[in-house]
């Protein structure tokens, strides 16, 4: 066909709903038109591109031994009760019933499904390894469509899954998978960074994310020149700072432990102004209550604890409400301390070492001189 004959409907000015500068271009190009809120009509040029993409996807996919399927969109709610999800995720499901009054949904991701298909098809270890992909149409009910096509409730995903006959062969899938990413963004033109991420609702020990550097960008990763470590803020790991001992006004941290009365001093702010100690030489105590039961996090007390990352060692928790501190601890909030008690414990990496002051699990007392390791132990 000549280019004079293909339709590519263009426009002078942007739509008024359209703020990311991609979003404009493509309209104004005439690649997408909006059919509603997070939804979009791919023209001839958009789906020629899409085709190209989808080509090297596959030439890098069977390069390591990955073959193509293709799975239903939709899906019977009975194989999302067996694993927990169909409760467990909100909103963002698309839900339906057939004529027949059967629970049923449009898939945003395929985890069930091919689980459902291998169980039912691979009968020994001699079948395996398997790699099976597929490049579908997925759907998720987001509470905000925004930035044109990169966040809609109907997409285009490639998702691999692979069954291996142990972990050292799932490791190996694993690499080849990351190598293979690599060649479809460089064949692409993509500058990219592949980052530590949390594995969210897929689990799994380990996670990484590919990442485009642009200034339309919601997230933030962390970068060292020095070693190459990489990985998104959220789950970044860093090396302790110093404590600083004795910063505002000299005082250093008591060696032997000792009880001093700090009378409705309860945050770190308030204890280290009146101790005239640093933020640093504080811990805070924590209670939450996970579903194995209730647990200290600590954290020094110039820093804050990170959710997400306590989350990927103890899985959901939610913070103790003060009549169950008190229940629990026998202690109000404000002056919970991790020496002498008979609870799970973790603690923060900065923790490893030092002298501190804590609650004193008494009203209105904070105790100095506590060293980790030798007055609570923590994992």
């Amino acid at each position: 066909m000549r280019f004079s004959n293909i339709f590519i409907p263009t426009l002078r000015e942007a739509p008024a709903d359209a703020e990311a500068i991609s979003h404009i271009l493509m309209v104004r190009a005439g690649y997408v038109r909006q059919l509603a809120a997070g939804l979009y009509i791919y023209l001839p040029l958009a789906l020629r591109i899409m085709e190209k993409i989808n080509n090297i996807i596959r030439e890098e996919m069977n390069a390591i031994g990955a073959q193509e399927i293709s799975m239903p969109c939709l899906h019977p709610s009975e194989i999302w009760e067996k694993t927990g999800r169909w409760d467990e995720i909100g909103d963002e499901m698309f839900r339906l019933k057939d004529r027949g009054g059967r629970d049923m949904c449009l898939g945003m991701t395929h985890e069930e499904i091919i689980t459902w298909l291998a169980s039912m098809e691979i009968s020994s270890y001699r079948d395996l390894p398997q790699t099976w992909y597929q490049i579908q149409t997925k759907f998720r009910d987001e509470a905000r469509p925004k930035s044109g096509i990169l966040r809609t409730r109907e997409f285009t995903m490639k998702d691999s899954y692979s069954f291996d006959r142990d972990e050292a062969g799932l490791e190996i899938n694993y690499q080849k998978h990351a190598g293979a990413y690599h060649k479809i963004f460089e064949r692409c033109g993509l500058k990219f960074l592949q980052v530590e991420s949390d594995p969210g609702m897929m689990g799994g020990a380990t996670a990484h994310e590919f990442m485009a550097p642009s200034p339309a960008g919601e997230d933030t990763v962390v970068l060292c020149d020095k070693c190459g470590y990489s990985a998104n803020v959220e789950l970044a790991l860093s090396v302790p700072s110093q404590q600083i001992v004795g910063a505002r006004h000299a005082v250093p941290v008591q060696n032997e432990m000792e009880d001093v009365e700090t009378p409705e001093k309860r945050t770190v702010a308030e204890v280290s102004n009146f101790l005239k100690e640093a933020p640093s030489c504080f811990i805070k105590s924590l209670l939450l209550i996970g579903d194995d039961g209730p647990f200290l996090a600590l954290v020094r007390g110039d820093q804050e604890l990170h959710e997400k990352k306590l989350q990927r060692i103890t899985g959901e928790f939610r913070p103790a409400q003060k009549d169950e501190v008190k229940e629990i601890l026998c202690v109000e909030a404000g002056f919970i301390g991790p020496n002498n008690r008979d609870i799970k414990i973790i603690a923060d990496v900065s923790l490893k070492e030092g002298v501190y002051i804590a609650g004193a699990n008494k009203a209105g007392f904070h105790t100095r001189g506590i060293k980790p390791g030798e007055h609570f132990t923590a994992e």
